[in-house]
C-alpha cells in the first residue's frame, strides 16, 4: 500500500500545473516593455533578458546596475514593493501583447537607442474631444457594432472570423508592421493557450478623429476572462484592459489597421 501511495504521489507531482506568476516581475516587464528595453513574454518569469533590461534601465537612471529588483529600480518604475505580494496571473503570456516582440533585429536595436534618449516615456495622453471628419461617415452606432462583433467573434474558436477585422498590413500591438498570415498564426496560439474566452465593454466607447483624414481612433475598456480547461478552475484568470485602436473604412466595412492594448493593474 505504500508503494502504491508513493507511486500516486510522484505521478500527481509529475503532472503539469499552472504555475502563479511573480506579480511584481510582470508589472516590471510591462514597464521596460513601454520603454523599449524588454522584447521578451509578459509572463512574470524572472529571466536573464529581463535581467539584461533591468540593467539598460538602471545604468541609464545612474542607479547600481544590479540587473535586479531593489527599491530604488522598482520606485522609478511606478511599482510598489509590498503591494505585489500575491501573484494574481500564470507564468504564461495572458494578453496577446504579452508575447514576446517578432521585430526584426534592426528594428529592435532602433528602439533601443531611442530608448537611451527617453528612458521614461510619458503616459498615453487623452483622447482630444473632437468627432471623425465629416468626410468619414463614422457615427456610434458603427463604432459601437465594429467592437461588440470583434469581441463576440474573439470568443470563437474560428480563426478567419478574427482575422477578418484587420486591413493589412496591420500595426499589431508590439510586433510593428504585420501580415495577415502573422495575425492568422498568433491568433491560433493564442486559441490554443485559452480556448475559453469572455470580453465585455466596461463604460462607454470613445472615438476621434485621427490626424489621417480617412482615419478614426477607438479608445475602451473591457474585462476578460480567460480558461485553459473547463474541467478545473485552476487556471482561470480575468481582469481588465485598456484598448486603442485605428479604423479606416474599406468598401462598406471598417478595419483595423492599428492595435494595442494595456492591462489596467487591479
Amino acid at each position: 500500500m505504500t508503494k502504491v501511495l508513493l507511486c500516486l504521489c510522484a505521478l500527481y507531482l509529475a503532472l503539469p500545473c499552472p504555475l502563479r506568476a511573480d506579480e511584481q516581475v510582470r508589472q516590471v516587464q510591462e514597464e521596460l516593455r513601454k520603454r523599449n528595453l524588454y522584447f521578451g513574454n509578459v509572463d512574470g518569469q524572472n529571466t536573464p533578458e529581463l535581467g539584461t533590461a533591468l540593467k539598460r534601465y538602471q545604468k541609464r537612471k545612474g542607479f547600481a546596475v544590479t540587473g535586479n529588483i531593489d527599491q530604488l529600480t522598482a520606485t522609478s518604475l511606478h511599482i510598489s514593493m509590498t503591494a505585489v505580494a500575491v501573484a494574481s496571473l500564470p507564468d504564461v503570456p495572458v494578453l496577446k501583447s504579452d508575447t514576446a516582440s517578432a521585430l526584426p533585429e534592426s528594428q529592435r536595436l532602433a528602439l533601443e537607442r531611442e530608448a537611451e534618449q527617453n528612458p521614461d516615456p510619458s503616459a498615453t495622453p487623452p483622447a482630444p474631444a473632437e468627432s471623425p471628419a465629416a468626410g468619414q461617415d463614422i457615427g456610434p452606432d458603427r463604432i459601437n457594432k465594429l467592437v461588440t462583433d470583434y469581441l463576440r467573434d474573439g470568443e470563437s474558436q474560428d480563426i478567419p472570423a478574427q482575422v477578418k477585422y484587420f486591413g493589412f498590413p496591420v500595426r499589431y500591438f508590439d510586433h510593428g508592421v504585420v501580415s495577415e498570415q502573422f495575425v492568422a498564426e498568433d491568433t491560433r496560439r493564442y486559441i490554443k493557450r485559452w480556448p475559453e474566452r469572455k470580453y465585455t465593454v466596461i463604460g462607454p466607447i470613445a472615438f476621434f478623429a485621427s490626424p489621417s483624414n480617412d482615419e478614426t481612433n477607438i479608445e475602451f475598456t473591457i474585462g476578460f476572462e480567460l480558461h485553459s480547461d473547463a474541467r478545473t478552475t485552476k487556471n482561470r484568470v480575468s481582469g481588465r484592459t485598456k484598448n486603442w485602436w485605428t479604423v479606416r473604412p474599406e468598401g462598406e466595412e471598417l478595419k483595423i489597421v492599428a492595435i494595442r492594448e494595456e492591462r489596467i493593474r487591479e
